[in-house]
């Protein structure tokens, strides 16, 4: 056996041996088989885990008495969601791409401030569930609303251990506690909705699948989070996450929050047959936004820290990418909405088929997006999707507020698709800013897209 010194020197002349072109490679080969495995374990993992509620709520729609009972849980739950939304800190982004994201006192600091903020959600639900009881004159969305609420204090006290996953996305383990958590669930309000078919089913499927995610991240988590408060991480985490919460909460009011208008002025039948068709159109859309948090913003927020040539090469081939996952899910959604709607749910529900056909479109204008939103959290500047996300609010209120008052609920589904076009402006703009190189070339792939959903607008779909 050699000496440490031989050993060295020997490591340095094989070393010295490769070329810079042959370095790179190694080390693109190496990240693109980190971005395999961890896009096998989002993909396989999402399909499971929407197969497993898909299959439960088509379950549910049989044992239930009829669109009525996911009408007052859509209300319950798009209320959560803006309570959610208007908190969001973007605790995982920042972990992401923070410097300092390994730091056991940043990710406690994390996980402290992620408590504090799952508390305060459900005491406001709690506060908030009987006046919004009468103002949309259900009663039973009172109890149903502060018991769904428990599900975001339970999630306020999970692990950070999926926020460090993702920023070495290694997505194993958090995929298989996903996975488990919503089988359980499922399972648990089939069983219950046998028994005594109501609204309270689909309630305890979300508190269940939020108690095992909480108690089985701190079994995953590497480091073990524990309560603690580090001045300095704390200020980056809430200045960062500042922006972020408006951004979501304008995000939230003009994506979800319109069942909270709809609800008002439209039958608790049709606001069901809204909020199927919204969890329908989600699944392939939010598979892809998993993919994009997991994977693709690591990757990118990476190529940010090493230079603005990666940045570009990485954003390039994203375009690409997200442009045909664009184009092909609009066309699915068009092709297949009715068919799909007409084949699995009862009849009951058919009003959902082209509510399916109309939001897929809006599903595929915020997967087109997705690149250009990124780069711009990998950047760490989310102020730009804050103002795109308050176009669109400003847009969606004001198009609901007149299609609803002189036309009807189909012109009004049309109007939150011509303010989620409107939005992404703004996005293009802070492109512009960060990468001049690409911002003619991202507008010119947008209006491309936007023209050719103009023309399958007039084409007969079935």
């Amino acid at each position: 056996m050699g000496t440490p010194s031989k050993s060295i020197t020997a490591l340095t002349e094989g070393l010295g041996s490769l070329t810079i072109q042959e370095l790179r490679r190694k080390a693109l080969a190496g990240r693109a088989g980190k971005v395999i495995r961890a896009g096998s374990w989002s993909g396989v993992g999402y399909i499971t885990s929407q197969a497993l509620r898909m299959l439960a709520t088509l379950v549910l729609t049989r044992l239930l008495a009829g669109p009525e009972a996911f009408g007052a849980i859509g209300l319950v739950g798009v209320f959560l969601a803006g309570l959610a939304m208007f908190s969001e800190l973007g605790i995982t982004a920042n972990v992401v791409q923070h410097a300092r994201g390994d730091d056991p006192r940043f990710l406690n600091t994390a996980y402290s401030i992620q408590v504090m903020r799952g508390a305060a959600i459900w005491l406001i639900a709690v506060g908030a569930a009987y006046p919004l009881s009468l103002f949309y004159k259900q009663p039973e969305i009172m109890p149903l609303l502060v018991v769904a609420g428990l599900s975001e204090l339970i999630r306020g006290l999970a692990s950070t251990a999926a926020c460090t996953l993702t920023r070495h996305v290694n997505l194993r383990d958090i995929t298989l506690l996903t996975v488990g958590s919503e089988f359980v669930a499922a399972a648990i309000s089939i069983g219950w909705a046998m028994v005594a078919p109501s609204p309270w089913a689909l309630v305890v499927r979300t508190v269940v699948s939020a108690i095992i995610y909480a108690a089985g991240s701190h079994f995953i988590a590497r480091p073990r989070v524990q309560f603690e408060w580090d001045r300095e991480s704390a200020r980056d985490l809430l200045h960062f996450g500042g922006w972020v919460s408006l951004s979501t909460a304008a995000y939230f009011l003009s994506g979800q929050g319109e069942r909270l208008i709809l609800g008002k002025f439209i039958t608790l039948g049709e606001l069901g047959c809204f909020s199927l068709a919204v969890m329908i159109v989600s699944m392939p859309g939010g598979g892809i936004n998993q993919l994009v948090n997991q994977i693709f913003l690591p990757i990118l927020s990476q190529s940010v820290r090493t230079g603005e040539a990666a940045t570009i090469q990485d954003f390039i081939r994203a375009r690409r990418v997200f442009a045909a996952l664009a184009g092909f899910s609009a066309l699915g959604f068009l092709l297949c909405g009715r068919p799909f709607v007409t084949l699995l749910l009862p009849s009951k529900y058919a009003m959902a088929g082209w509510m399916v056909q109309a939001l897929g479109i809006k599903v595929a204008l915020d997967i087109f997006a997705a690149p250009a939103t990124t780069v711009i959290l990998a950047r760490g500047k989310s102020a730009y999707s804050a103002y795109a996300s308050c176009l669109r609010l400003v847009f969606m209120v004001a198009g609901l507020g007149i299609t609803i008052r002189y036309f009807g609920i189909k012109q009004a589904i049309i109007s939150l698709l011509v303010a989620q076009a409107i939005s992404y402006f703004p996005v293009i703009f802070g492109v512009s800013t960060m990468l001049p190189g690409v911002a003619k070339a991202e507008l010119k792939w947008y209006g491309g897209f936007l023209g050719l959903l103009c023309i399958a607008a007039f084409v007969p779909w079935p």
